[in-house]
């Protein structure tokens, strides 16, 4: 397989000795099932062959291998007098190459996989509260994590026995931690505190509603107009992801689903196949706390999705709609990668967009539909609000409707 890659006998003769090499030939393997480009997978494996022959220097064998093992390889760089091509040259390459390598030799148990630090466990109440936010409130992965966050730090403050806090203790804990950080962090600061402390509460740990004695942050909800791209930009855009290539295909089915359906950043990233009902023509959606609900797919979304996965990478997310377009290919399962998909369509259609991101075409749908005449009901059974309040919010925008009901200040009568 490494002839593959390389034809000089001097040069396959260097990567199949020192400890890479017996397992290189298979790492080569594993880059072509993969899908890495050509080039991009010969500089990997020169990165491997390295990687074994700097170990070996250190006196370490590919079994000693860490999370701290590419960094170390990459900064050895720096002074590197080893025989091979590019020494004393950093880039990226060499480090995400041995990462890799370091990977595939996880999957062959030629190392132990590097499982997190568990030295200092989570506190028990941590762990119940992740649970029952887990069980009881439907929150994401990346939601626990934040939450925890804010109540290990609140442990830490006031003590591991919530009997014996006190509602000053709460507020003043509280008001010096919003003193460091800024408006967003406070607001989640809220959220998180208020949240722990219900938990606690319900359960008989704390004294009961003090989350109450969590203060609210002053911070306008909804005050400012939604920030949303004009039609024609979003025409720009679409047309900005016409191509034939599997990556244009996805960027352009995503931004059809952003700006004709209203859906989230993680809505699009947790699409199976499965929640596609083509017979119905409808896609089941589970948004926030797994509320789930079933939408009109129209033919133009449709269309896109199929034409995309037609020619869709091949990858083990076989159930997952949208994978990454560069190897290794693997499932988008988080929002950031949507909104970086409508971040680099909008550079190559040279949008100017008030909000960058997913969430800019959600308020676009939004405004679109209330400039159609979709009453606000409707509107927010489509972008599953909780409340009519939420989707009062984009009533700002349609000016032209709101100068009809506007009226004239006594100084304009006269």
């Amino acid at each position: 397989m490494l002839e593959r890659y390389f034809t000089a006998p001097k040069t396959l003769d260097r990567l199949r000795t020192g400890l890479s090499g017996p397992y290189i030939d298979g790492f080569a393997a594993s880059l072509e099932a993969e899908g890495y480009a050509h080039a991009t997978a010969v500089r990997y494996l020169r990165a491997a062959a390295h990687l074994g022959h700097y170990l070996q220097q250190q006196g370490e064998t590919l079994a000693d291998i860490d999370l701290s093992t590419a960094a170390a390889f990459f900064c050895h760089f720096a002074t590197c007098r080893c025989p091979f091509p590019n020494r004393g040259h950093q880039n990226h390459h060499p480090y995400f190459g041995a990462r890799r390598f370091r990977s595939y030799l996880e999957q062959l148990g030629v190392c132990q996989r590097c499982a997190p630090d568990l030295s200092t466990p989570e506190p028990t109440l941590i762990v119940g509260f992740q649970q029952w936010l887990r069980k009881h409130r439907g929150v994401t992965d990346a939601t626990i994590t934040n939450y925890s966050r804010g109540a290990v730090e609140l442990l830490v403050a006031l003590g591991d026995d919530p009997a014996q806090w006190q509602a000053g203790d709460i507020r003043g804990y509280f008001v010096q931690r919003a003193a460091g950080c800024g408006i967003a962090t406070a607001e989640h600061l809220v959220t998180s505190l208020r949240a722990f402390l219900r938990y606690l509460s319900v359960h008989g740990q704390c004294s009961a509603s003090l989350d109450k004695a969590v203060p609210a942050f002053a911070c306008w909800r909804l005050a400012e107009l939604p920030k949303y791209l004009t039609a024609e930009q979003v025409e720009r855009l679409i047309a900005a992801c016409d191509g034939d290539e599997p990556g244009r295909r996805r960027d352009r089915a995503i931004i059809l689903l952003l700006a004709r359906l209203g859906l989230r950043a993680g809505d699009v990233a947790r699409l199976r196949i499965g929640d596609i009902e083509w017979k119905s023509g409808t896609l089941r959606v589970a948004g926030k706390g797994r509320y789930q609900v079933r939408l009109p797919l129209p033919q133009e979304v449709g269309d896109a999705i199929v034409g995309y996965l037609e020619c869709r990478p091949q990858c083990r997310d076989r159930d997952h709609v949208f994978v990454r377009s560069i190897a290794p290919f693997g499932a988008l399962v988080r929002g950031d990668g949507v909104s970086n998909v409508v971040i680099r369509a909008m550079k190559r259609a040279g949008v100017t967009a008030p909000a960058k991101g997913a969430h800019a075409l959600r308020h676009t749908a939004a405004t679109q539909m209330l400039r159609h005449g979709v009453p606000l009901d409707q509107i927010a059974l489509v972008l599953r609000h909780r409340g009519i309040d939420t989707t009062a919010y984009y009533a700002k925008a349609d000016v032209g409707l709101l100068k009809q009901i506007a009226q004239p200040w006594p100084e304009m009568l006269s």
